[in-house]
């Protein structure tokens, strides 16, 4: 730094000689042109050159000597390196060479701790892969959010913008410079030419990042190089709320009569003071501040303790205001309230009630916590960071209290009508949740990757009973498998917002992300073409409680099993139950053999509570099965696996519960063998599965009957479905506006014409 100093006294420019590729000519360049080009090159994180192949190899002269091989590096040196040394990293590629070289016996004797020769097996298939999914260089391959080209640095930006003819990015580097110096981000130190930093603090970097929002708003963030500073000693994870969390707040709001509101902590981490001793020499992004020495005081986006100095910061201003997190889902915050709307503030270290379960095949009986019936409920406010959902009576007031008492600065403050890339708004007097913008914004991307709209005449997602992994069409280029791995990324986060009826299309294409085929970008671009033309799907928040009367819960006695004296035991430090009452009905599916290469079978799961689709899945299973009772198997087991997550989540978010959660198989085989005590195993490799179901029935940890294959929803989640099959299925859970009863009696009566 006292180098540095002298340096900047001098107004001469600093320069170098540098030789440019094989021309032999020399040119001088200043200092920052000089940096970008090495930055130009491929380094690894740790600051080592990859290299770019392997030349040659050296055999040795004697026998205490190990051979040697020649390596190109990016950098354009070659130099010759032992060949451990280069393996220990990069095996697969050594493999090959070795094995292309008829070197395998003689370097797996000396070195059989490298494997070689196995590595060799499949190198070719896997390096392409790699190399593939890695899609060249970071610095020059382009990145799109939202149909946007996205810049990598300032001077990328400033070339967007005039090849866009507008001032986007340049008028969000503006907006976040500004609002750095308000929040006093930085204490400044005078000029480095004068001036040190204090001792004890590391220098870093300052680099730009940029985005665009869904609303096609371009957005700027100054980005401290945390990657300069030591690894943090203690744990400096901090969580967001799940999506599954969100929807279980949203459901609630509605089931109880509270408002659900949106809002945002403007520049969130700005709001919490780092611990972190490091400062950055200002850049000419500064303005007046360049050459500076800047300690940054603020939790400055980039720094390893960011996140978690901004979650301490907001939960301590949650416990002010009597809120507690849920166990179950930290990120969800809740507070208990009277009839009257006074808050009952939590007593602290005192366990509220023993909810532990003791029976044998208690199926309907409980002993849950029992509903206060006094009138009394729950607010919450579920975190994303610095996005707030905020479910209460009064959730305007609980924003102003932020506001003025806490001095935050709050923006979007609304109704919910937007969240995470997914619209909400009222039809019918019903809350609906609906990703149209997300979908719409696909749609827009489509055009711009392919220059026209995508196609009105499809009805499912891919063609009914379509095995992708079985083409074998062309490999796509770098520039397509960019563009379809963005797709599949697109794709599956409208599956998290609410598509589920994609999710197991998308989960077989995804597989493909590597190296995919033109065939699998033809299979996507329908999925696209599925979407805009079937957009209208919407999940209803339906608060009312299901018929269940049609399905039959016996009594059973298991006291002549090995499951004799089972019981259900839930932690004994639950919340009171308040509010209405929640039922969890889960329907569960598998398809055998679903992908033909590997032969592994998918589970496919919709949950509901009450009649409100909030939580599914599609998966293909981890074993292979050579019968639809092992598939049916695992998929209870899986299901099972869930059911006891979401119940615990509701039990310590203070829910009610009307009794066991149901489970629904269309398999009669695997329904009967997890419900009847005397029924026997016969295939001794499913053991673990079959014992796991028959415990949690014997316990009474729930209720598992059969349904008609016709009517189970979930058949959506793993199977490749036709439109005339599914949509009866689909209709009354994404489609159907008014009482699903209705279309029972729709269907009755066209059967009663025919």
């Amino acid at each position: 730094e006292d180098f540095e100093r002298e340096r900047d006294s001098n107004p001469d420019l600093i320069k170098f000689k540098c030789l440019v590729g094989d021309a032999k000519y020399e040119d001088t360049i200043c200092y920052n042109e000089m940096m970008e080009l090495i930055e130009e090159q491929v380094r690894n994180e740790d600051g080592t050159w990859r290299f770019r192949q392997i030349k040659g190899h050296t055999k040795p002269r004697r026998r205490s000597d190990k051979p040697k091989i020649l390596i190109e590096w990016e950098s354009g040196e070659v130099t010759l390196e032992p060949v451990y040394n280069i393996a220990i990293k990069d095996r697969w590629i050594v493999a090959e060479y070795a094995r292309d070289n008829g070197l395998i016996d003689e370097w797996d004797e000396i070195w059989p701790t490298l494997n070689l020769r196995r590595h060799a097996k499949n190198a070719k298939k896997l390096i392409r892969m790699i190399n593939q999914a890695k899609q060249l260089s970071y610095k020059s391959t382009p990145v799109y959010m939202y149909g946007y080209r996205v810049p990598r640095n300032h001077n990328e930006a400033m070339e967007l913008d005039r090849l866009n003819k507008n001032d986007k990015w340049s008028k969000s580097e503006e907006l976040e410079v500004k609002q750095l110096m308000e929040y006093h981000t930085f204490k400044d130190h005078g000029h480095r030419s004068k001036n040190k930093a204090p001792d004890g603090y590391k220098r870093i970097t300052l680099h730009m990042v940029y985005a665009v929002k869904h609303d096609g708003r371009h957005k700027s963030r100054i980005v401290a190089g945390g990657h300069l500073t030591d690894a943090p000693v203690e744990s400096v994870y901090s969580g967001v709320v799940s999506l599954r969390g969100v929807r279980l707040v949203i459901f609630l709001a509605e089931l109880n009569g509270l408002k659900v509101y949106q809002t945002d902590v403007g520049n969130a981490y700005l709001e919490a003071y780092t611990k972190e001793k490091v400062y950055v020499i200002g850049g000419p992004e500064l303005g007046k501040l360049e050459g500076h020495v800047l300690v940054i005081v603020k939790a400055l986006y980039g720094l390893k303790s960011s996140g978690l100095r901004w979650y301490e910061r907001f939960a301590d201003v949650l416990r002010d205001m009597g809120f507690t997190p849920c166990p179950a889902e930290p990120e969800i915050w809740m507070r208990a309230h009277r009839a009257d709307g006074s808050i009952i503030w939590p007593v602290k270290n005192k366990s509220q009630n023993d909810t532990t379960r003791v029976g044998i095949g208690s199926s309907t009986t409980s002993k849950y916590p029992v509903p206060a019936n006094d009138g009394s409920y729950y607010e919450y406010i579920a975190t994303y960071v610095d996005d707030l959902t905020i479910a209460a009576k009064d959730p305007v007031g609980i924003c102003d209290t932020l506001k003025s008492k806490y001095k935050f600065k709050l923006k979007g403050t609304d109704p919910l009508n937007f969240l995470l890339g997914c619209d909400y708004f009222y039809e019918d007097g019903i809350l609906c949740q609906a990703p149209k913008q997300y979908i719409e914004k696909m749609a827009e991307s489509y055009v711009r990757f392919f220059g026209e709209k995508p196609s009105r005449r499809v009805t499912s997602p891919l063609e009914k009973g379509d095995h992708p992994e079985l083409d074998t069409s062309e490999f796509l280029g770098v520039d397509e498998t960019r563009i379809y791995q963005s797709m599949i990324g697109s794709a599956q986060w409208v599956i998290s917002i609410g598509r589920f009826d994609i999710a197991v299309h998308i989960m077989t294409l995804s597989s493909f992300r590597a190296q995919p085929r033109r065939g699998h970008l033809d299979r996507i671009k329908r999925v696209y073409a599925y979407l805009a033309k079937m957009k209208h799907a919407v999940i209803r928040y339906r608060t009312d409680m299901p018929d269940v009367s049609d399905f039959v819960f016996p009594e059973l006695d298991w006291s002549n099993t090995p499951y004799s004296g089972s019981v259900e035991e839930l932690p004994t430090n639950l919340p009171p139950a308040r509010g209405k009452p929640v039922l969890m009905t889960t329907f569960a599916d598998a398809n055998l053999g679903h992908d033909f290469i590997s032969g592994k079978s998918v589970t496919g799961l919709l949950h509901f509570l009450n009649k409100t689709p909030f939580d599914w899945f599609s998966k293909k299973q981890g074993t292979v099965e050579t019968a639809t009772f092992g598939s049916e198997n695992s998929a209870a087991r899986s299901a099972i696996e869930q059911i006891r997550a979401n119940k615990l989540t509701l039990l310590f978010m203070g829910v009610p519960l009307s009794g066991c959660p149901i489970l629904l198989g269309d398999n009669k085989s695997v329904v009967d063998s997890g419900t009847i005590p005397h029924q026997q195993l016969h295939k001794r490799h499913l053991m673990l599965s079959y014992h796991f179901v028959r415990e949690a029935i014997a316990s009474g940890e729930l209720r598992f009957a059969h349904i008609n294959g016709e009517f189970n929803p979930s058949d959506v989640l793993s199977k490749h479905w036709g439109y005339q099959v599914v949509w009866p299925l689909l209709r009354p859970i994404l489609f159907w506006k008014g009482d699903t009863m209705d279309i029972v009696k729709e269907t009755k009566g066209k059967t009663v014409e025919s």
